[in-house]
């Protein structure tokens, strides 16, 4: 009976030890982040067909909704056929479908094919003008997904990261609507998830400044846009554990700032039309009384320049303590410190009016720096056309573009209003 008692005080001593090795382990754990952050690449060029075409070079020209990703002061130029008082616009650009493979490309320029399973980049843009003064509101989103098992056959088996850029802005023109100042809300976030409703967000947010020098009877426009650094910490909820699918989330998110200086000229008949106000403009400068000379109306169709050239450049800063998106799902590599010298990204693009009023080409050419330490820049070659297709309501347009580079292609193709 004794001897009983005794095998049975054993084996509970010796579940209880094994049983208590776990918990052990569990105190060992962390309990914060890794003092690393995420960098915030959006080296992917993305916005209209025609952004694209002309290799990005937009913060010069700032036309529409299409305009407001590169310089938010196109929230307050109005279209030189605008008539009523207020106008409206909306843009939506989507780079890389569910069913397109990333195996063999090499979006953010690291030299290696992307390990992700699935990408996709969104952008879209909303703004509102009445008179001189124009409001918007600017989103773009990139999310990646990463295989944490080997089968990786179940949305349980991979881990989502969703980074995400949104800036709301106003803007207002002043003169003969020769310079528009543009002022906004640039905020910065991310989120981290698997398969449930839990995620680990990141968000901060900074102030963006644009500009845009347009002179009145000017071939020439000249434009600035300046993004802050935002350094976006962990949001964590009551009793959110610093690990995701067995990995330890990192401390922060960082999106570097960003200056972009660009210029456009228009060349050819006409090219002093490029800066024309419009009906709406005209009548405003009328009613108000202003001392400012009211300039005499030109026909709408009058040729503005038959060529389209223009320039940009973008300085992006270096950042500390920071590694690739990327480095969550691979656990087993060592941490690679990415952007931490300033980057130089030139752009440069040119606008034919092949048949005024019916057909456009456009070509450009870009130089994407890469974040990662010891990769050279990837040149890429942009282009397109736009096509009038009918006048309906409105002047309908289908627009086309391509980018090409090493490791990575993106074609596009659009339907809008023909301007």
């Amino acid at each position: 009976m004794i001897h009983g008692v005794r095998g049975t005080l054993a084996a509970l001593a010796f579940a209880a030890c094994f049983t208590a090795l776990p918990a052990l382990a569990q105190d060992d754990l962390p309990t914060e982040p890794r003092p690393e952050r995420l960098y915030f690449n959006s080296g992917a060029l993305l916005g209209s067909a025609r952004v694209v075409g002309l290799g990005g070079a937009y913060v010069g020209i700032a036309e529409g909704a299409a305009g407001v990703s590169s310089n938010t002061a196109a929230l307050a130029q109005r279209s030189p056929s605008l008539e009523r008082d207020w106008d409206l616009g909306v843009t939506l650009s989507w780079l890389d479908l569910p069913f397109t493979g990333t195996k063999r490309r090499d979006v953010d320029n690291d030299g290696l094919a992307d390990e992700s399973v699935d990408s996709r980049q969104l952008l879209g843009a909303l703004m509102l003008q009445y008179k001189r003064f124009g409001i918007g509101f600017l989103w773009r989103n990139s999310r990646t997904g990463y295989c944490i098992t080997l089968g990786c056959r179940g949305e349980g088996e991979k881990l989502r990261v969703s980074l995400t850029q949104s800036v709301l802005a106003g803007s207002v023109a002043f003169g003969q609507d020769d310079f528009i100042l543009s002022l906004g809300i640039f905020s910065a976030q991310a989120s981290f998830s698997e398969l449930g409703d839990q995620s680990w967000r990141y968000g901060d947010t900074g102030v963006a400044v644009d500009m845009l020098y347009r002179p009145h009877g000017r071939s020439y426009r000249i434009g600035v846009a300046i993004r802050p650094e935002v350094v976006a910490g962990w949001r964590r909820d009551e009793g959110q554990s610093p690990f995701i699918a067995g990995r330890q989330v990192y401390a922060a998110v960082v999106s570097p700032a960003v200056l972009s200086l660009g210029a456009s000229w228009r060349l050819g008949e006409g090219a002093h039309r490029y800066n024309r106000l419009s009906p709406a403009a005209r009548r405003q400068l009328q009613v108000d009384g202003d001392a400012l000379p009211v300039p005499e109306e030109e026909p709408r169709d009058a040729l503005a320049g038959r060529w389209l050239i223009t320039a940009q450049v973008d300085l992006i800063s270096s950042v500390s303590n920071a590694v690739a998106a990327r480095s969550l799902a691979n656990i087993t590599e060592p941490q690679q410190i990415v952007g931490d010298t300033a980057m130089f990204q030139p752009r440069l693009g040119a606008e034919w009016d092949t048949f005024p009023g019916l057909l456009r080409l456009r070509a450009g050419t870009w130089l994407e720096p890469s974040p990662y330490p010891d990769r050279n820049p990837r040149p890429h070659l942009t282009g397109g056309f736009e096509l009038f297709v009918l006048r309906y309501w409105e002047d309908w347009s289908i627009t086309a573009s391509f980018d090409l580079a090493s490791r990575y292609s993106n074609w596009g193709v659009s339907i809008g209003f023909w301007r």
